[in-house]
């Protein structure tokens, strides 16, 4: 598990201890400090089941999670927000859905929103199903924060591409979904907290992040074989709802 952060505060600190109260499998949790001193007074720093990554300057979420994966220790990687929350038994269940499914390369979850005191708001809307690869050729419908992958599949993708600043969680499961299927599971799992100073806010419409999944989402629909009219409707309508959630016309997925 790898929980890249900028602060260390409580929102943080329950973040941690979620996965620290995992059931059914061992933990390897790998808390990535990006450009914030560690604080050892913290009790969950001397857990043996924990590594802690120093950036001493800030460098963004994609290079904390590839620091993150350097030190994984396990064939299976998951990952969550610094202000998320994962069930007890979410990596358990994870794992042995991969177990059981060596062609799936990646699981989600469903998701519930939780506000700033950890209080259940509303399940995100989120296809559940083995397989929801032709769905990512819509939007991401896989929250970063409930995401389980393949070690394997990771590097054959080159991991997280570096150059982007957002986007690269979109951007990461859209090269993954080349290599295999992609399942989320039909169980709340993970707890999304929603408050304004989320870093998924504000992606603009343009940028190298909007090309590069846009790449990534023409790749998607060669392997999967999805007729190339249909594919180019997708991208244009996609890119639309850039721009309109960009100016506020229409919510952010994570709100809806």
């Amino acid at each position: 598990m790898v929980i890249p952060t900028v602060r260390l505060d409580k929102w943080l600190d329950e973040a941690v201890e979620s996965i620290l109260g995992s059931t059914g499998v061992e933990v390897d949790l790998i808390v990535v400090h990006d450009g914030v001193e560690p604080d050892r007074s913290r009790p969950w720093t001397n857990d043996a089941r924990v590594q802690i990554v120093h950036h001493p300057v800030r460098l963004g979420q994609t290079k904390g999670m590839e620091s993150g994966l350097a030190q994984a220790r396990f064939d299976l990687v998951a990952r969550l927000d610094a202000d998320d929350l994962s069930s007890p038994n979410r990596l358990h269940e994870q794992a042995a859905y991969l177990d059981a499914h060596p062609e799936t390369v990646a699981t989600g979850t469903r998701v519930m929103r939780i506000d700033n005191v950890g209080r259940d708001q509303r399940e995100m809307v989120m296809p559940t199903g083995e397989d929801i690869r032709s769905k990512l050729l819509f939007e991401n419908v896989v929250p970063h924060s409930s995401l389980m992958f393949r070690r394997e599949t990771s590097d054959a993708v080159n991991g997280y591409n570096q150059a982007l600043m957002q986007m690269e969680d979109y951007d990461f499961i859209l090269r993954l979904a080349t290599r295999g299927p992609i399942a989320n599971l039909d169980k709340v799992l993970t707890r999304y907290r929603v408050h304004p100073a989320q870093t998924s806010r504000g992606a603009a419409p343009w940028g190298l992040h909007i090309r590069s999944v846009m790449a990534d989402r023409v790749e998607l629909r060669r392997v999967m074989k999805e007729p190339r009219l249909a594919s180019a409707v997708k991208n244009l309508v996609w890119g639309a709802v850039q721009y309109a959630r960009y100016f506020g016309v229409i919510r952010p997925g994570y709100e809806r």
